[in-house]
């Protein structure tokens, strides 16, 4: 048995020491990618270019590795390999532990530059000013509909989408001792503490409510009250050294956050592609019919619709929609030409490999815990880190 044992490690190190020179031969490559990119004056970062790959990968996948895996490791080899060629900065609204956080993880691994942003208008400032390379930004939660800040800002500001994730949103309950029976004072953001709204009242009757600019501040408050718990996750809780005390403590399960990636990138088709746009209508009788029936007539299914106040125009709506199908594919480029005459306005978004709202990002206890967390390390506006960080893919602000 000892024997058949070492046997499989010795055959586990050939694979290893072969994996490590493939990986610098690829480093390499990239590098001289990167090379070439400056001298043509190129877009360094190409989202779409890393979607493809993925997509190409999985296809070919034998197994047993599952496609879940497959990506969580290409992440961390896609970041690797932009960090030959420059240190990508993405914007986020912060602090640093918030959803917005953890899904900019998630969408651009561990090298990454990460810059904390106040605002929403910080965050799209900061890419137009050329401080960030990308910006995420959170577009629309499964229970309560669309950010409507977010919707207003891709309107008013010339940006363009390049990527999507969906991060799960679960909370717990975090202090600074073993249990919630002293609790006196809970911290979270009004959202999180309205998601939780009947497990608050069954177990945390009475106690006072104080509202949080983010779940991560309110992790920064029960740290700081012997009295105090907060409604945060679990990188919060973490990162602050707070005990989990009662764990997906939200009302409704699955409850997920859709974000938005944002450059200024054009994508290339991808096959597996959405199209986001923002349009307004004339103010008559089937207006709005006469609009949408350009996607019907060209076989373009759509895939969200909301409406929002047009905050230039008083009484007036602008529609925020998703469909399938890239811009340049025809059906679609058909469908957007046709629709230009139905309406009074209209913006495309951008075009950007699609991701699946039904296995979002999900952040696991037990990987947090056994991936021995040097928090402190990450580079936030400091510079790039390594934590370590697992997510699996299965957001909130």
């Amino acid at each position: 048995m000892e024997r058949e044992l070492e046997s499989l490690r010795e055959a586990i190190d050939q694979i290893d020491t072969d994996l490590l020179h493939l990986l610098n031969r690829r480093m390499e490559l990239a590098r001289e990618v990167g090379r070439i990119k400056a001298e043509k004056d190129l877009p360094l970062f190409h989202p779409g270019r890393e979607e493809q790959i993925f997509d190409r990968l999985k296809r070919i996948n034998p197994g047993p590795i599952t496609d879940e895996s497959l990506r969580a490791i290409y992440r961390e080899i896609f970041a690797a390999s932009r960090l030959m060629q420059y240190v990508l900065q993405v914007a986020f609204l912060g602090p640093d532990w918030t959803y917005s956080h953890i899904a900019a993880i998630s969408s651009f691994g561990h090298t990454a530059r990460y810059i904390p942003c106040p605002t929403l208008e910080d965050v799209f400032d900061a890419l137009l000013k050329r401080k960030a390379h990308m910006a995420i930004i959170p577009i629309e939660n499964s229970l309560q509909g669309g950010v409507g800040r977010s919707m207003d800002l891709l309107y008013e500001r010339n940006v363009r989408v390049v990527g999507e994730c969906y991060l799960e949103v679960a909370h717990y309950l975090c202090c600074t001792s073993d249990s919630f029976e002293n609790v006196a004072h809970l911290y979270g953001h009004p959202q999180a503490l309205e998601q939780c709204r009947h497990w608050i009242l069954e177990n945390l009757r009475g106690v006072e409510l104080y509202e949080c600019s983010s779940t991560a501040q309110a992790a920064l408050m029960a740290k700081k009250d012997p009295a105090g718990a907060a409604v945060c996750n679990l990188y919060a809780a973490h990162y602050y050294g707070l005990n989990v005390v009662a764990e997906r403590i939200e009302d409704q399960p699955g409850n997920t956050t859709r974000f938005l990636n944002l450059s200024d990138y054009v994508n290339a088709e991808t096959g597996n592609d959405k199209t986001s746009l923002l349009f307004a209508v004339s103010d008559q009788p089937g207006a709005l019919h006469f609009a949408l029936e350009a996607f019907a007539e060209c076989g373009v299914n759509m895939t969200r619709i909301e409406s929002r106040p047009n905050r230039t125009f008083p009484w007036q709506y602008l529609f925020y929609v998703d469909i399938e199908g890239h811009q340049d594919d025809d059906r679609v480029s058909r469908a957007l030409s046709g629709l230009r005459g139905r309406v009074t306005f209209v913006k495309v978004l951008g075009s950007y490999p699609r991701s699946d709202p039904k296995h979002p990002i999900r952040l696991e206890k037990e990987n947090i815990r056994d991936a021995g967390l040097h928090l402190g390390e990450f580079g936030g506006e400091g510079g790039p880190g390594s934590v370590g960080l697992q997510l699996s893919p299965v957001a909130g602000v």
